[in-house]
């Protein structure tokens, strides 16, 4: 009874410790993706996390279905043939790949999560028209006047070449890639313009702030659905 006991609470802090990297709320989300990034915005998971596939595969076989949603998502972030392919266990030498069934959870996941992203553009960014109280409204110059409208057809255009994701390593990830288009919005100019072309106005960036928001709480709280898992609570 008393090795039952210690084997029940190993168990529990090992899946305390898990659920901090693979959660089940954005916030901690955001949390786990911060700790994994450098201050050069270089991000390297691998290097204090375990493969997403070894998480997978062990929620399976404990049956425990609250790590999958975002470790499915994790993996869906790399290339199709990576998550087919498989990885070699660091710590047993073997090789790991997923059933089949789960592959194709990550792979269907992976065109949902790609087409809520294309929709995010095409509602919050193609063709966004400043605030109504756009803090450029009053300039003199024309094309002052349309400082913020060029930052979002600025800031759309670089999603679309997803130059920042190759760079982070980030190339399949649209929760990062909504919160970087908010980010964009505030960072000097890497070409070394003293007016980054994508910098907007304190009232636009603000009022694009909330869908960015809204836009990753919906994207979260649909992953189990889109990856075929039946968990609660979520989000």
């Amino acid at each position: 009874m008393l090795t039952k006991y210690k084997v029940h609470h190993l168990q529990t802090g090992v899946l305390r410790a898990l659920s901090t990297s693979w959660p089940t709320t954005l916030i901690k989300w955001d949390a786990r993706e911060a700790s994994v990034t450098g201050q050069d915005g270089t991000y390297t998971p691998r290097e204090s996390l375990p493969h997403p596939i070894e998480i997978i595969t062990l929620a399976r076989e404990i049956n425990y279905p609250p790590l999958l949603p975002s470790a499915m998502y994790d993996l869906s972030r790399s290339t199709p043939s990576q998550a087919a392919i498989g990885i070699v266990s660091p710590l047993t030498g073997k090789h790991v790949r997923l059933e089949y069934a789960d592959l194709l959870s990550v792979l269907k996941g992976r065109e949902q999560a790609s087409r809520f992203f294309s929709t995010f553009i095409v509602n919050h960014l193609e063709g966004r028209k400043p605030s109504l109280w756009c803090l450029r409204r009053k300039d003199d110059h024309p094309v002052d006047k349309k400082t913020c409208q060029i930052a979002f057809e600025a800031i759309t255009f670089e999603l679309l070449r997803d130059i920042n994701g190759i760079i982070s390593n980030r190339t399949s990830d649209p929760l990062y890639a909504m919160s970087e288009a908010e980010q964009m919005q505030i960072r000097d100019d890497p070409l070394g313009s003293d007016v980054s072309p994508m910098r907007t106005c304190e009232q636009c960036r603000g009022e694009f702030a909330v869908d960015v928001d809204a836009a990753k709480e919906d994207f979260w709280k649909k992953l189990p659905k889109w990856f075929d898992i039946d968990v609660s609570p979520w989000g």
